[in-house]
């Protein structure tokens, strides 16, 4: 069964270094000041939208880490409620709340696995991993594994 809420998701269309307060996105759909941006270990709460694709945002939110982000990093949106500070406990019900379930502290993403059941038996959490490969003409490629839950 899906989740309530499936985290939208967008990209870096500009590296930044860990002071950049202005920061450029592929799409500022579902953007929304209060709203948090977790990229790559860090939480950004955002402050204001600029010109777009321009989001004005306080870098380290909740206690994350501001670090450098590279271009195309992803990034998921959503309210501060929808991330957590600690990797998932148990077996996921058969309806999650939030997916993917991001530990922020520990720096994972989860997805919610397998058949619902009745007594969600056959259910499990799987980190999303990242490969990094090469494609036609050289081109890097980035693989994400798993990219929803089940």
């Amino acid at each position: 069964m899906p989740a309530t809420v499936t985290l939208n998701t967008t990209t870096l269309s500009d590296g930044i270094d860990e002071r950049s307060t202005r920061i450029k996105l592929s799409s500022t759909a579902n953007v929304l000041p209060g709203l948090r941006l977790y990229v790559d270990r860090e939480l950004m709460a955002v402050v204001r939208l600029d010109v777009d694709p321009w989001v004005l945002v306080r870098r380290g939110a909740d206690g994350t880490p501001s670090i450098p982000h590279g271009v195309g990093t992803p990034i998921f949106i959503g309210r501060a409620d929808q991330f957590y500070s600690s990797p998932p406990n148990g077996r996921p019900a058969s309806a999650i709340d939030v997916s993917p379930y991001i530990d922020v502290v520990g720096g994972k993403i989860y997805f919610a696995q397998g058949d619902a059941v009745p007594t969600g038996a056959a259910r499990y959490w799987q980190i999303q991993t990242t490969t990094l490969g090469v494609g036609p003409l050289g081109v890097r490629t980035v693989t994400f594994d798993p990219t929803s839950s089940t």
